[in-house]
Formats: C-alpha cells, structure tokens, sequence
C-alpha cells in the first residue's frame, strides 16, 4: 500500500519550494526594474480617492415590475 502521508509530504516541501523561488524570481525583476535609469514612477490613485474628488454621477432607478 503506497505511504498517502509521505508523498503529500514530498508534493507539499516540492509545492513550497517551488512557490519560494517564484517569488524570489519576482522580487529580483522587480528589483531590476526600480534600478533601472529609465523607471518613471507614478503615484497610484486608489479608486476610492477618485470618487471623493468627483460628484458620482446619478443612477436612474429601474422600473418596477408594477411600472412596465
């Protein structure tokens, strides 16, 4: 009978491995990028910043099932 714990073990350490140098792969392009001489950064604007500076348009309300 095959060991269920040992290999859910294995695929598990192989999985988290795996997912550890993916990120660190990210991290040091990432790095590149803010290293380079050409990186422009501009500020990012969280939605809900930009609706308290604009009116929010008015929602036309559906009409009810009675209404049509």
């Amino acid at each position: 009978m095959p060991d269920y714990q040992k290999m859910y073990h294995s695929l598990f350490n192989d999985v988290t491995d795996t997912i550890s140098k993916l990120q660190q792969a990210q991290q040091k392009t990432e790095e590149l990028y803010m290293d380079s001489k050409e990186t422009i950064l501009t500020p990012f604007v969280k939605k809900s910043e930009e609706l308290d500076k604009k009116p929010s348009p008015t929602k036309k309300k559906s009409p009810s099932h009675e209404e049509r």
